[in-house]
C-alpha cells in the first residue's frame, strides 16, 4: 500500500505536520492531555502521538534521554528491547537541532487463563519513537508511531516477521516511513507554545 501525507496542524497550529492519510484526532472522540496529540489509524490499530514535554536533564546525556523517554512509555509488565538508535535531520528546525530516533519492541506477558481467548491482542508492539531536544525552551517533543504486532490482522501470518533478521514487516516499515516524514515536514509555527525561551 502506499502511503499518501496531508499537512496537520497540532496544539492548536503552533506546530503543523504531514500525518499519512487516514489517521483520526482522537481529542474527536475523547480527552486527550494538552501537551500531547494523538492520531490512530482508521483502517488499522497503529497510532501516531506528538507529546511535549519537560526536558530531561537526569539522566544528562541526549542518548540516555532517548531511552527515558522510551521506558517512561512502557509498560512496567511488558519486555521491551530497544533495536537501533541513530542521529536524525530536522530541516525545518534550527540548524544543530539535536534528534535522536529508535526502533524498539515492547512484548506483553503470556497471557493468563482468563484472556487467552483475547484475538486482538498483539503478540508485540514496535516503538518507532523520536526525541527533539529544545534547551532554550526547556522542552523535549517526543514523536511516537506505535505498530501492534496482531497476527492474521495486518499482515499474512506467514510473513515471518523476525527483527533478528532485520525483517521488520511492512507495517514497521511503513512506521518507520512515517516517522521520516513527519521529522521532514515537523515545524514550529509559534515558539510561544514552549513559553518564554531560557536566557
Amino acid at each position: 500500500m502506499t502511503l499518501e501525507f496531508k499537512p496537520i496542524e497540532l496544539f492548536g497550529g503552533a506546530i503543523t505536520a504531514d500525518f499519512p492519510n487516514g489517521y483520526l484526532d482522537v481529542s474527536n472522540i475523547r480527552e486527550v492531555p494538552d501537551h500531547q496529540e494523538i492520531y490512530l489509524d482508521a483502517s488499522g490499530f497503529s497510532s501516531i502521538i506528538i507529546e511535549i514535554a519537560e526536558r530531561v536533564t537526569q539522566p544528562p546525556t541526549d542518548e540516555e534521554a532517548l531511552k527515558f523517554h522510551f521506558e517512561d512509555i512502557v509498560d512496567d509488565k511488558d519486555t521491551s528491547k530497544i533495536w537501533h538508535t541513530d542521529l536524525a535531520h530536522l530541516p525545518r528546525f534550527p540548524p544543530d537541532t539535536p534528534c535522536y530516533i529508535l526502533l524498539a519492541t515492547t512484548t506483553p506477558p503470556p497471557p493468563s487463563d482468563d484472556s487467552a481467548a483475547r484475538p486482538l491482542t498483539p503478540t508485540f508492539t514496535a516503538v518507532i519513537l523520536a526525541l527533539i531536544r529544545l534547551p532554550l525552551q526547556s522542552t523535549d517533543i517526543v514523536v511516537t508511531v506505535n505498530i501492534p504486532h496482531i497476527p492474521g490482522q495486518q499482515e499474512p501470518l506467514n510473513a515471518n516477521v523476525n527483527f533478528e533478521e532485520g525483517n521488520f514487516g511492512s507495517l514497521v516499515e511503513e512506521g518507520m516511513r512515517t516517522r521520516g516524514e513527519i521529522l521532514k515536514s515537523l515545524e514550529v509555527k509559534d515558539w510561544g507554545l514552549f513559553g518564554p525561551a531560557e536566557e
